[in-house]
């Protein structure tokens, strides 16, 4: 079972690279991203605890627990300090950190990465050099590096990069073509109300 760490920015700092892709609405989907994927997480049944990383408790969704962002700027610096807070509390749990633009993630991927953690391991992104996904097992620490080229840096720590095909997994999106490819595999609840022009909220009708 694993505790999973989802870090958030505030919307206004958040999908930069969306904006300039042109894509309307982008701060509203930066949170519906998050919370579509924190869905997915939640419906694992490996998934025993989730918790949201930010300075903005207002964004923590219904069923997700919030911790502060310690990280001072520095993503690694506050999943670091998470995964400890975490590890402390519940040392019985893995600990993986899980992207927050992951849209069409299914329960059914993150289940199966998670399934195949019985060492520190990761995801890569579906272009091969970023990583969307960090696990480490009961007792490991997390060491998380993320940023860009994170995949080679979580390889060179000795995290083992997981080789399954995972679609929903490996797709984060920070372009335009990146959620045209998200929307054709089916992005969730939260996405779809967004790129209606609506804030994320409500419940989905259907578990992913």
């Amino acid at each position: 079972m694993f505790a999973v760490l989802v870090p958030l920015k505030r919307p206004d700092h958040a999908k930069t690279r969306l904006a300039r892709s042109g894509v309307p609405h982008h701060q509203q989907l930066a949170v519906a991203f998050a919370w579509d994927a924190i869905a997915a997480a939640l419906a694992s049944p490996l998934v025993a605890e989730l918790w949201v990383v930010t300075d903005a408790a207002d964004l923590v969704p219904p069923g997700a627990g919030h911790l502060p962002d310690e990280g001072a700027g520095d993503l690694n610096r506050a999943l670091t300090r998470a995964s400890e807070v975490i590890a402390a509390r519940s040392p019985h749990l893995g600990i993986a950190a899980l992207c927050a633009d992951i849209p069409a993630l299914t329960s059914a991927d993150i289940s199966a990465a998670l399934s195949l953690s019985d060492q520190r391991c990761f995801v890569a992104d579906s272009e091969g050099t970023g990583t969307t996904m960090l696990i480490a097992p009961p007792g490991v620490r997390l060491a998380p590096a993320f940023g860009e080229g994170s995949a080679m840096r979580h390889q060179q720590s000795g995290a083992l990069p997981l080789t399954d095909e995972l679609p929903t997994l490996r797709l984060d999106v920070d372009t335009a073509d990146d959620l045209a490819r998200a929307v054709t595999i089916g992005v969730g609840f939260h996405t779809h109300q967004a790129l209606m022009g609506d804030p994320p909220g409500g419940e989905p009708p259907i578990e992913r």
